[in-house]
């Protein structure tokens, strides 16, 4: 018997979402959010239509939406266009093709950098809420490349 995948989640163009948005699997945002999004293992696309003013930390992001925020994911980051970013970027692989307005700093680290920083963030953020954190764990992993298509 096939098993069928039950980790996407989608939010459409008329959701509004203030605050907090954890999720775990792969989150499919059309929506407007204002706040923080996370995700441990997590997979995010953010659609054409989706407004987010937020900070994003998950595993990768493919954006073709406005976003004004740091982005930071622990393997990949990808911007589709029409997409619209504003603020800062950190993953050890970025894919901007062309098309795409960005406006902020791109930072391409190793895989266990950019977990690491992950971790300490969430804890920083544990702290503000009151909310226990994991302790980081690095990894060793090779390097990876920046992307740049035309």
């Amino acid at each position: 018997m096939k098993k069928i995948d039950k980790d996407i989640q989608m939010l459409g163009p008329q959701a509004v979402m203030e605050g907090s948005l954890v999720f775990e699997g792969t989150l499919f945002m059309n929506g407007h959010v204002k706040g923080s999004i996370e995700s441990r293992a997590g997979s995010i696309v953010i659609g054409e239509d989706a407004v987010i003013h937020a900070d994003i930390f998950v595993r990768t992001a493919a954006i073709n939406g406005e976003i004004k925020g740091t982005v930071r994911a622990t393997e990949r980051i990808e911007l589709n266009p029409p997409a619209r970013v504003y603020g800062d970027l950190t993953a050890p692989v970025v894919i901007i093709h062309e098309g795409v307005i960005f406006e902020g700093n791109c930072a391409i680290k190793p895989k266990e950098d950019a977990v690491f920083q992950t971790e300490q963030l969430r804890s920083v953020n544990a702290e503000k809420t009151g909310e226990p954190s994991k302790s980081p764990t690095r990894s060793q992993a090779p390097e990876d490349s920046v992307k740049m298509t035309n």
